[in-house]
């Protein structure tokens, strides 16, 4: 849906740049962030670029202050106009249209590679460190690779990389980057590729256009960059070349470290670019980076004949061989259910005259944080359980998330978790779909969300029913004594006997398969006895939850949790 406001405010910026001249704008091609780009049309024929970066996501500041860096260092960039960074928006210098992806042909392929090799070079020539940049570090680069780790190899292989393997991987990571630093650290700009390098009319220099995640590391890593493109690669005689030409460039370094840097950052760049094409796919919906991923493996596996990459490609061919190395696939869920009709009697006067799932907190009603998470995986259709003061949840709903296709199963008496879920099912197509407790409210703090783990764990042969279990340590509010523990096995097993010694809640979340069903005649039931059927069979799941989890079952949980709410708010600040 369109943004009418921020056309307005972009309407307004336009506007003041163009200081009472006339002025119209058209849209130009955007990337693989959240940004927009238009482009601002003067009556006497003059141009500029608006970048609208709304919520400053992109790092605009940064951009401002590396622009005036760069160009005081001779290197081309656009220069900033105008900058509104309250707002997000920035008046940048036309550089055309004309990329070196645009332009490149076979006969002057060479020729567009070099210049662009040359322009960063001169960046890699600048010996004094910026003050907005961080370091490209160790750390870093084992983080960037928990995309290929946690985001990739699931959504292949159909099932999260085993932790063992996770350990092993990361050490052999840990012990090849000293690799990468066998060359002296510059700034790098970190997305320098044929798309960003502009060939402006009448210059015969190129023009970088996307330097604000730049940072400070190898100076190998833009000219990998470059040369080891995802989108397009050079033909192996430029790559040669053209890596001469820029080690020529160099000072004091030698020429087997800066091939054994060249050779280690490729290799990070190639993991770690698998795992975001796969977000930039599953999450942001942008499916043509898919069409890249054969390009990525091709030249990881020219890359993993160089000697001191062989142990991480044998970890590759035993835990992703060839019929693996593909585009992700996203598991076939598209429905969820959410328990709303319950009446919440704990809750006590605050559920008089409104149904729990609209309680708020911090500024919003509980059964819009399921909705969100939804959202997140992509799950666009819900259905929604409704009894006790059903109408009101209904209003709200169809008012608040109108980009849901919803269905409402009424219930003139509540028939519990189970009998809801059960009633439900002529309405819920697929042969598994997530059940969501509607006062289920925490803070995730792990790398991954955790509904997308929970797709990841889930296989039908191995499991009826996969819980998300939540650490009580984390829990604030109504902690009880906890609801399941894990053997040494790896199962699950609940806290019948209400005893110590469980130290995972029922994080109110779950996949269920709806084959569980079959055997169950009740109309009124609670969910927690076909956790018990799946448990007996061996087939009951879990997920743990990374989350500060808040379970609002009275009215004091309700105000311990906007307190804690509050004052990590506070903290922040």
């Amino acid at each position: 849906m369109e943004n009418l406001d921020r056309s307005a405010k972009l309407n307004e910026f336009a506007d003041i740049c163009a200081n009472g001249t006339a002025f119209t704008l058209s849209p130009l091609s955007t990337d693989a962030s959240s940004r927009k780009y238009y482009r601002l049309h003067f009556a006497d024929g003059g141009s500029l670029v608006v970048m609208d970066d709304e919520g400053c996501r992109c790092r605009p500041r940064e951009f401002v202050e590396l622009s005036v860096f760069l160009r005081a260092h001779g290197v081309y960039v656009p220069e900033v106009k105008a900058q509104n960074l309250t707002e997000g928006f920035l008046l940048l210098e036309d550089l055309g249209d004309d990329t070196v992806a645009k332009r490149l042909t076979a006969n002057n392929e060479y020729q567009l590679y070099r210049m662009a090799a040359l322009a960063v070079a001169e960046v890699a020539a600048i010996r004094k460190r910026p003050p907005c940049v961080g370091e490209l570090s160790r750390r870093k680069i084992a983080e960037d690779l928990r995309l290929f780790t946690e985001w990739y190899f699931p959504m292949v292989a159909g099932h999260p990389l085993p932790p063992q393997a996770a350990a092993e991987f990361f050490t052999m990571v840990d012990q090849l980057t000293e690799l990468a630093y066998r060359v002296p650290n510059r700034l790098v700009l970190w997305d320098y590729h044929i798309d960003n390098i502009m060939l402006p009319d009448n210059e015969k220099k190129c023009a970088i256009i996307d330097f604000q995640d730049a940072m400070w590391g190898p100076l190998t890593y833009d000219i990998v960059s470059l040369l080891a493109a995802d989108r397009r690669s050079a033909s192996a005689e430029v790559i040669c070349r053209v890596k001469d030409d820029f080690f020529n460039t160099l000072e004091n370094v030698r020429r087997e470290d800066f091939e054994d840097s060249f050779a280690f950052l490729s290799l990070f760049r190639h993991l770690r670019v698998l795992g975001r094409f796969t977000t930039l796919s599953m999450v942001n919906g942008k499916n043509h980076y898919l069409n890249y991923i054969p390009q990525i493996w091709k030249m990881l596996e020219q890359l993993l004949q160089y000697p001191k990459l062989s142990r991480i490609g044998n970890w590759l061919n035993t835990y992703l061989p060839q019929e693996l190395r593909r585009a992700p696939t996203k598991k076939p869920f598209t429905q969820a259910m959410i328990l709303a009709a319950g009446r919440g009697i704990r809750m006590g006067h605050l559920t008089e005259s409104l149904p729990k799932p609209l309680i708020k907190v911090d500024n919003k009603a509980l059964i819009d944080y399921n909705f969100d998470r939804l959202k997140e995986i992509g799950i666009k259709n819900a259905v929604v359980n409704l009894c006790y003061k059903g109408n009101m949840i209904r209003s709200h709903l169809t008012t608040n998330h109108q980009d849901f296709k919803l269905i409402f199963s009424e219930e003139s008496e509540a028939l519990e978790t189970g009998g809801g879920v059960k009633k439900a099912l002529p309405l819920l197509k697929d042969p598994a779909f997530f059940v969501c407790n509607s006062d289920v409210f925490f803070i995730e703090r792990g790398y991954k969300p955790v509904l997308w783990r929970m797709m990841d764990a889930w296989d039908e042969k191995k499991y009826d029913i996969l819980l998300l279990l939540q650490d009580i340590k984390d829990v604030c509010g109504d902690k009880g004594i906890g609801d399941y523990r894990i053997d040494g096995s790896g199962k699950i097993e609940r806290n019948a006997a209400k005893t110590t010694g469980y130290p995972y809640m029922f994080g109110g979340i779950s996949i269920v398969n709806r084959t569980i069903f079959a055997e169950e005649s009740r109309k009124n039931f609670s969910l927690r006895d076909l956790f018990d059927l799946a448990q007996i069979r061996g087939r009951l799941g879990f997920v743990i939850n990374d989350a500060a989890f808040f379970h609002i079952g009275t009215p004091e949980a309700l105000q311990a949790a906007e307190i804690k709410i509050y004052n990590q708010k506070q903290k922040r600040c």
